[in-house]
């Protein structure tokens, strides 16, 4: 029997052709994506950022997985997004020359880690800035430190996340910020994804536009360091949106456009399912691209007892698997007795979710038997993936031929 174990940040290849989840040949629950369908995401999401005429920075904080960072540095992404220093550092093991760290860049630990990395590698860093007092310690850090640091002046909305307020005074802000020869403004940021309505599309192309706007204004100023300054923006529900009102500006050739959605590459039968499907709705080009982003993360599990008629308990919980988004999706049981995988369809759900245990309501008409497997697909992916250390990565008929590992 195998259990999966921490290992390096590369893929590890398994001898012996491998662990067949239906030979019971690994512990459950186990988590494994599929190949196919991350390489067809992959190339997916660098197609229409290609088509777009933007740069891909994809969310690293999804995975927090060297080996997909590669995989996604290796279909063109132009950088790496993440949240976190000690995810900026990951993303340094991974290759990344660029990175991102959509967020402010707060605390001493922190600035002397980044600039630890910024002496002893080449990467290009990035961070967000958003007040006058962030400015200031950014500054102060790096000029006694002899070093420099690009920064995005980050905006937002009322009510959303972090971001400076009101666009017509974001010049304060650069004029902190020219104060110190460290700090080089290379762009403004963005995050739409907290602009919820029923008129979203319209509330987030008008910020959008109005970004836009306010860049082309402070280029007119001398606001930025580079000749071609940044724009970035997009998360993994309204990239083409983001992308469409980039692209129509009269400024357009004025800036380099970056988008960073992070869900695509694993995607889901979830929320993501649901975001891509309105993305193909408003979007000629995501229709365009062919098949779909697919679902490639699945759940195994054992069911463990059925103490009541249409009831089992599946070993599977909260530590295992998402469920802030919607519950587990039931799509296939396999039993080892009779050998026979066969699809659930709507015969089998997840009614609640423990720590170690989902109890499952069974259908009338469908049998499920005591060390029979299922597995589920699942929503929001990123919530998933930080609870496991190790994946599995299936080729074909449900055997890991290789793991990677998760730094989160």
């Amino acid at each position: 029997m195998a259990i999966l174990a921490k290992g390096t940040g590369d893929p590890q290849q398994l001898e012996d052709g491998g662990w067949d989840i239906l030979a019971e040949q690994v512990s459950l629950p186990v988590a494994v994506i599929k190949q196919d369908a991350i390489s067809h995401n992959a190339n997916w999401m660098a197609n229409f950022a290609k088509e777009s005429q933007v740069l891909l920075a994809p969310h690293g904080k999804t995975t927090m997985s060297p080996a997909l960072f590669k995989l996604q540095l290796e279909h063109g992404a132009w950088a790496v997004t993440v949240a976190t220093v000690p995810q900026v550092s990951v993303a340094i093991f991974a290759g990344a020359k660029r990175v991102i760290l959509a967020n402010q860049l707060v605390g001493e630990y922190h600035l002397k880690q980044v600039a630890s990395m910024l002496t002893d590698t080449d990467v290009e860093l990035y961070c967000f800035v958003d007040s006058i007092a962030n400015a200031h310690a950014l500054g102060t850090f790096f000029t006694r430190h002899s070093l420099r640091i690009s920064i995005f002046l980050e905006v937002g909305v009322e009510g959303g996340r972090a971001g400076w307020r009101n666009l017509a005074t974001l010049v304060q802000l650069v004029n902190v910020c020219q104060q110190y020869a460290s700090l080089e403004v290379a762009g403004i940021g963005f995050y739409e994804g907290v602009i919820h309505a029923d008129n979203a599309e319209q509330r987030i192309a008008t910020f959008v536009s109005s970004v836009i706007k306010t860049a082309a204004d402070l280029l007119q100023k001398d606001a930025f360091s580079k000749t071609l300054p940044i724009i970035t923006g997009a998360g993994s529900a309204w990239y083409d949106v983001v992308t469409k009102e980039l692209n129509k500006s009269k400024q357009a050739q004025q800036f380099r456009f970056v988008i960073r959605p992070g869900c695509y590459l694993i995607h889901d039968t979830g929320i993501y399912q649901d975001a891509q499907q309105a993305v193909l709705s408003r979007s000629n080009l995501a229709c365009d691209l062919g098949e779909n982003l697919v679902s490639s993360l699945s759940i195994w599990a054992y069911v463990l007892s059925t103490p009541e008629p249409g009831v089992a308990i599946v070993g599977m919980g909260k530590r295992d698997v998402a469920f802030d988004a919607g519950m587990p999706t039931p799509e296939l049981i396999y039993s080892p007795l009779s050998k026979q995988l066969c699809s659930l369809g709507s015969a089998v759900k997840v009614e609640t979710i423990m720590d170690q245990h989902a109890m499952v309501s069974i259908a009338s008409g469908c049998e499920v038997q005591v060390g029979d497997m299922i597995c589920f697909s699942t929503s929001h992916p990123c919530l998933t993936f930080d609870k496991w250390r190790q994946i599995g990565v299936v080729e074909q008929d449900w055997v890991i031929t290789q793991t990677i590992s998760t730094y989160f």
